[in-house]
This record gives C-alpha cells, structure tokens and sequence, in this order.
C-alpha cells in the first residue's frame, strides 16, 4: 500500500492513521445531511470527481497486500453508469417515503450524550460509577471541572478507576471532551487524528508557553526549522475545536431527516432503503482520465492527477461500505428488534453493541460509529440507533431480561399517575416488582433522574404550590 495510504507503527507502536483512512472512518460517521456537505465541498475541490445519476457499483479491487487497486477503481468508476447496487436502491426520480408529519427535533445535552456512550461501554462498576461522576462534571464547553483523585473520593473507588474512566471518556464524541484545560483538550484532538508523532503536537506538548506568546522564532531556532513550518503547523491546530462541548450543547433545535427507511412490503416483510434524497452519486471524470495517459504532459501534472484519483477512488469507496455497513447494522437490529417493529415499545428487548457486532462480523467501534448521530424511520415512527441499544434488566430466576427503555417508560407513567406525589422510589420499585421488573430501589432513583424527573417529596410541593397550598 501507498506510503500515504496505510497505518502505520510510529515511536513505540502508536497508531498512525493515513488521512485517507481518516476520511474513511469519518465518512463512516456523517448522517445523510453532513454527507452531502461533505461531498459538495471535495466535488469543489477536486477536480477529476463528477456526479452521476447511478451509483457505482463496488468491486473488488484490493491487491494481495490489502492496498486499494487504485488503477482499476480510478478506470471502473470512470464508466457511466457502472452498474447497479448490490442492495436495493431507489429509483433518483422516486422522492423517498420519509414521514414529514411525525418528523422530529433533536435537542439533547452534553452529558445525556457522554452517558450514552458510558453506559454502551463494556466496563466493570467500579469505571462506570467514576464515569458518572466524572460526567457530571464536565462543563458545556467539554472541560472536566474536577481531578481524578477528587472522583475516586465522591465515587468511592479506587484511582486507577477513575483514571480508566477518564482515559474512556476523552476516547468519546465529540473528541476533545473531558480535558481539563485548552492544552490538553487540542493534544486528545490531534491524538485522535493520528497527528501525535507531528510538528502540531510537538508545539502543543514541548512548546505550550512560547506557542501561547507566540514566541514563534524561539521554536523555530530549537527546532532546527523555518518559520514556515511553524504555521503550517499551527494552521492544523487552527483547525481544532477549543470548545468541543458546544457541539451537543446547541441551542438550536435541528429537524431530523433519516438515514435509514424500514417499511413493510405486501408480503409483510421489512424492507430497509438508504435515504440519499439530496446526496449525489460520484463517478471519476472520463476527461481526465484520459489526459492522465498522454504522454506530453509534464510529470508534475501526472503526478497532480495521480493524487486526485487516489483521493477520488477512496472517496466512493468509503461512501460505498458506509452504505454497505449501514444496511447491514440496520438489518442486524431489525431481526433483534423483529417485535418492537410489529407491536410496539411493550416488545422492545434488550441489545448490546456487542451483539450486532458479532451478527454482522464487524468491530463493535465500527457498529458505533456508523449508528453515532443517525436515524431511521420505522412503522413504529422515528427513532436515534442508539434507541434500539438497551441496557437488560432482569425480571426473575429464570426468566427473559427486559430493556431499560421499558423500565424507564414504566417508571415514568407511574409518576404520571400519581398526581399526589406519594410515590417514593421504593413505592415505584415494588409496584415494577408487581409489574415484573425485578430492580432495586437505586436504579429507580438513576433512571428517574435521567428523564429529569423530580423526587416525590418535591413532586408534591409542586403539585401543592400549582393548588394554591403548601399545607
């Protein structure tokens, strides 16, 4: 594989990802809307991609090294028209069946986001009750509020605990959380870029005080370097998100518009689509594919094409397994979610990461980052991946666990029921007992605080200030 192409092992056996790599696991990540920016913008940029009203179709074309054949794809995707889908696609003139009417808003915060990734984590309790506080600490901006040595404390864990926990959550979305200061916050970010063993790191890591003063020179002439250097290095810091909190934590209410359409056919069976209303299909340009193969062209310009149709073929190739792997993770779930999809929220079961990973035969990161962010559309209505990912609760010796999600909406309609504010969170833990949710009282409190719901004693001075009495 290309030197630019390939991971490779620097300075004691770090991964080093190839930006190309990088553009490929961040493709993998982008919901539909991102995507097409994304593409938009390197349909300005380079010019040897065109758009077409097919998609191409993905063939095989690795080498016995496990390099894209970069020659093949760049004349494959040449072609008009390559081909159909190995799945099925919908027809560009036909408008995806997306349902407008019961379209909804996303607008959750920083920690409901860092709790999710926590409690999809396969970690022992002791990291999780770490994890917990620590994210409770994390202010909007992404920066943690508190040492480790202080969350072993109130956690009541040990420290190695807490410094696991920590080195979890700044592995998290949106990178750069849980820092505990700038400095820190950018070197997790060029961390998880593969960029630690450059020039911007080294900046970061040696030269924080004269990259602040902006004593630019003084590097420079430790360095052994130019100027120049420097800022380029600095315009890839610049590039960095010093408030990687801000991300979640948006004000702005923001419509969500599928990824994925699961509809039932005549026959009753499921049939899932990709929505790609919007997002072009790519093809390589027959014009300069030709001009790469004159002779009389210089060997700057050959090796600028050359350039371009690499980027070009990685490009369709990653938006190609993104689609693959999206279908096959929805499909997954969907056989695991089968009763959900049929009677509704009273069927929906527990699942893990884990287990779609496993069905599917992929990592359980590459599960993760292809369901962060997006939606799909159901019989049942709208719903984020990550709804259909529950923790099991067990119901008794014997019997099949539930998922939380019925635990909380059985705990939350219990509350709604009782409009005196008596039920306390052992009363709701032995009224789920009577329902067969075997839970303890703690987990009541958990899961009753995580839908922003107020204790009993509270409840009922609410409900009494609204009646006009505290008595």
């Amino acid at each position: 594989m290309a030197d630019n192409q390939r991971l490779e092992l620097r300075q004691g056996q770090r991964l080093i990802l190839s930006p190309l790599l990088q553009q490929s696991l961040k493709i993998l990540q982008l919901p539909a809307i991102e995507l097409k920016e994304y593409i938009d913008e390197e349909l300005e940029k380079n010019p040897v991609l065109e758009t077409t009203e097919r998609e191409p179709e993905l063939p095989e074309a690795e080498k016995d090294d496990g390099s894209l054949d970069i020659e093949k794809l760049a004349e494959h995707f040449a072609k008009e028209g390559s081909g159909s889908s190995t799945y099925e696609e919908r027809d560009r003139s036909q408008k995806p069946d997306i349902d407008y009417e019961n379209m909804i808003s996303t607008k959750y915060s920083l920690e409901e986001h860092l709790l999710f990734q926590l409690h999809m984590s396969d970690i022992p309790e002791e990291e999780l009750k770490a994890g917990e506080y620590l994210i409770g600490n994390i202010n909007e901006d992404g920066y943690l509020l508190v040492s480790v040595e202080e969350t072993a404390e109130k956690a009541g864990v040990g420290l190695e605990n807490a410094v696991k926990a920590l080195a979890l959550i700044q592995g998290f979305d949106p990178t750069g959380v849980g820092a505990k200061n700038l400095r820190e916050c950018l070197e997790i970010q060029l961390k998880a870029k593969g960029l630690e063993a450059t020039l911007s790191y080294k900046l970061l890591d040696l030269y924080w005080e004269e990259f602040e003063k902006g004593h630019l020179e003084a590097v420079a002439e430790k360095e052994k370097i130019s100027v120049q250097e420097i800022y380029k290095a600095i315009e890839v810091i610049s590039k960095l998100e010093p408030k990687p909190g801000l991300a979640v934590n948006d004000s702005e209410v923001r419509y969500i518009v599928p990824d994925i359409l699961v509809e039932r056919d005549e026959n009753g069976s499921f049939r899932i689509s990709l929505n790609n209303e919007g997002v072009p299909f790519l093809k390589i340009s027959k014009f300069y594919r030709e001009m790469s193969r004159k002779i009389n062209i210089t060997p700057e310009e050959k090796k600028f094409l050359k350039d371009k149709f690499s980027s070009a073929v990685w490009l369709i190739n990653a938006i190609g397994q993104r689609k693959t792997t999206l279908l096959k993770v929805t499909a997954a779930i969907i056989e695991a979610q089968k009763e959900f999809m049929e009677h509704g929220m009273d069927y929906l079961k527990p699942l893990a990461l884990k287990e779609i990973s496993e069905k599917i035969g992929m990592h359980q990161s590459t599960v993760s980052r292809v369901t962060a962010g997006k939606y799909v559309q159901t019989p049942k209505g709208i719903f984020p991946f990550r709804f259909f990912f529950n923790v099991k609760i067990e119901t008794g010796e014997g019997e099949p666990g539930v998922a939380s999600r019925a635990v909380k909406d059985a705990i939350k309609n219990i509350i709604e029921e009782d409009k005196d504010g008596n039920m306390s969170d052992s009363k709701i833990q032995t009224v789920l007992l009577g329902m067969g949710f075997k839970v303890s009282r703690r987990t009541v409190a958990k899961y009753r605080e995580g839908m922003k719901i107020l204790p009993a004693i509270k409840r009922k001075i609410l409900g009494k200030m609204k009646g006009g009495s505290l008595q």
